[in-house]
């Protein structure tokens, strides 16, 4: 091949980079940052347990429904009852943000189906923390299968992808905490859908009697896991605790951005000690970073490419 042709085809391969990387400029510039995963050693051993109600709307946590939680914003937290939603506000986009920390905009899920998703580009918070040098077992055990079948597929130690209920759920995660079965968990993703299927079914409302009951039920799941964890603390573990959805309702629909109902929901962060910023307007970007933060894990790709805050303060 002649010089000239040899230029040519380098000119050309230059080109078509420099046009790849303007369609996704953001990804690009990330990706010439520092690859390397570290960890702060003062924060190892920390575990978290991360809870997900699909459906939650803000207005039903009341201390006749939800006594539980309710009274979990009388402790150490940062609690924000209108925390808010993607725009897009199916349940795909919005899970899919909080464990990635970007907005749909950049994993490119719009829908329930996952089409088109970016996971590659905007992988999801357990891709950083299993990337660390130190071993920490990861959990996924959800009712919406997608969420382990589409999201979490890869990067998750235990994440089964069968179809179970919510009491299930519960008892799975039970079993990990209290007798580490099938593993000891050290950061668990839970995702509870019943709540969401009684508002689609009934209608999305503290006073509609099978939302109400069903809410009844989550709570008491939530009272014995925390419980458990708080076993676990005085044991000497430090765990904090993330209580999650991914949208609330009206009527028996949620795809209306523009009804405070729908788009502003719950999000509570517990733990004993720790100063959360109790002045920040979360978003569903920001529970990804605050995962990270209490784990220790630093990310210059992360925290490039994230949308979102942690919501503890620096020290």
């Amino acid at each position: 091949m002649s010089r000239t042709y040899y230029l040519f085809y380098l000119v050309l391969i230059l080109f078509l980079l420099l046009q790849s990387c303007k369609k996704e400029e953001q990804f690009c510039n990330c990706d010439l940052t520092n690859p390397i995963i570290n960890i702060d050693s003062l924060k190892i051993g920390n575990k978290i347990l991360i809870i997900g109600i699909d459906g939650f709307r803000s207005d039903a946590m009341t201390e006749d429904i939800t006594p539980f939680i309710y009274n979990l914003i009388n402790r150490n937290n940062y609690n924000n009852f209108s925390h808010l939603t993607e725009e897009d506000t199916y349940s795909g986009p919005n899970w899919s943000s909080i464990l990635t920390g970007v907005h749909f905009n950049k994993h490119n899920v719009t829908d329930n189906s996952f089409e088109g998703s970016r996971f590659d580009l905007f992988p999801n918070v357990f891709h950083y923390i299993e990337q660390n040098l130190n071993p920490i077992n990861t959990v996924s055990i959800v009712n919406w299968t997608p969420i382990n079948q589409e999201v979490l597929s890869v990067n998750v130690d235990y994440n089964p992808d069968n179809s179970i209920n919510d009491s299930m759920v519960f008892r799975s995660t039970m079993n990990i905490l209290k007798e580490n079965n099938p593993l000891k968990g050290d950061v668990i993703f839970i995702h509870f859908d019943e709540l969401d299927a009684a508002g689609h079914n009934f209608g999305f409302s503290p006073n509609i009697p099978e939302y109400k009951e069903t809410l009844k039920t989550l709570d008491t799941y939530v009272d014995s896991l925390i419980s458990t964890i708080d076993n676990k603390r005085d044991n000497g573990e430090n765990w904090m605790c993330i209580l999650i959805s991914d949208h609330g309702g009206d009527g028996t629909g949620h795809g209306d951005y523009s009804n405070p109902k729908i788009r502003e929901t719950m999000f509570i962060a517990e733990h004993p000690l720790i100063n959360f910023n109790e002045n920040h307007q979360s978003n569903q970007t920001d529970i990804a970073p605050t995962i990270l933060k209490f784990l220790g894990i630093s990310s210059q790709i992360f925290d490039c490419k994230t949308d979102g805050n942690s919501i503890i303060k620096e020290n």
